[in-house]
């Protein structure tokens, strides 16, 4: 059986269990995500109640199972609970929401520091206010499609090469840019068929409009270093919305799935209120 460790780790999902229990899932940069049963962390009278917390990054020291899956805390230590975010309920789903997605990108015994270090810069982000939500949000959004592999090729037209244009739009299915001109030659979809659109490789066809200041935060949020991924601006209204729109259409898309932290975030962020 493996022997106690340490880790320092995010934690990204909170689950009751039995009267007392929680049953978490950290985020380690060498152990990928872990579950963990925190026995008693419920009660008021725990000793690390407060290291086992939604967004709480610290040190955990772990016993293991019988069946290697499931560990078992024995202290843990908190050193960033990002406490700012428990206050705005809106923050707190987007939170909930990048949490979410490090999950379904994780997975136990594989090697997770970047993963790591991008939601905690997008939970600082949050709790500091160094961006606005949906900024972060996206910014979040395209870093994580390119490190689950799904990075876009940004350069040119992946149809005829061109690294120029006037417009591009964000081919999402075959993770590139496609230039105005070759969108205009392309066939038009019959409006009356009710077949979904497909490429000549039979791959269903996503096209998101870019404006030139959205495609430059896009180059730049996916290149840039970790801690200056949010240092750009996009001072007009519907570049920040092309941005913003492409990059979850982006990472949803390839991962296939929804979240509902995130519908509770859009319901929230729209000004209605928390679906139960």
């Amino acid at each position: 059986m493996p022997a106690d460790f340490s880790t320092d780790a995010l934690v990204i999902r909170t689950v009751p269990s039995g009267e007392n229990d929680r049953l978490l899932t950290l985020l380690s940069a060498k152990q990928g995500s872990i579950s963990v049963l925190a026995k008693g962390a419920r009660s008021l009278k725990s000793r690390y109640m407060a290291a086992c917390m939604p967004f709480v990054y610290g040190n955990f020291e772990l016993h293991p199972g019988k069946g290697g899956d499931l560990f078992f805390l024995r202290e843990g230590f908190p050193t960033e609970t990002f406490r700012e975010i428990g206050g705005d309920i809106v923050k707190t789903y987007l939170a909930q929401y990048i949490c979410d997605v490090c999950c379904e990108l994780s997975g136990p015994g594989a090697g997770a520091e970047e993963l790591l270090s991008l939601a905690l810069n997008s939970l600082y982000a949050l709790s500091a206010g160094v961006a606005d939500d949906a900024t972060v949000k996206a910014v979040f959004e395209f870093r994580a499609a390119s490190l689950s592999g799904y990075e876009p090729d940004l350069s040119a037209c992946r149809l005829c090469g061109k690294a120029s244009a006037s417009r591009f739009q964000l081919d999402v299915m075959n993770g590139g840019i496609v230039c105005q001109d070759c969108i205009s030659l392309a066939p038009k979809a019959d409006p009356l068929s009710r077949e979904p659109e497909v490429d000549r490789f039979g791959t269903r066809s996503i096209l998101m409009p870019l404006t030139p200041a959205a495609l430059e935060a896009v180059r730049y949020c996916i290149g840039a270093p970790a801690k200056r991924m949010l240092s750009f601006r996009l001072g007009d209204r519907y570049d920040r919305r092309c941005f913003e729109e492409a990059a979850e259409t982006y990472l949803l898309s390839h991962l296939e799935r929804g979240f509902s932290s995130l519908s509770q975030y859009r319901e929230l962020s729209a000004g209605g209120e928390p679906k139960s």
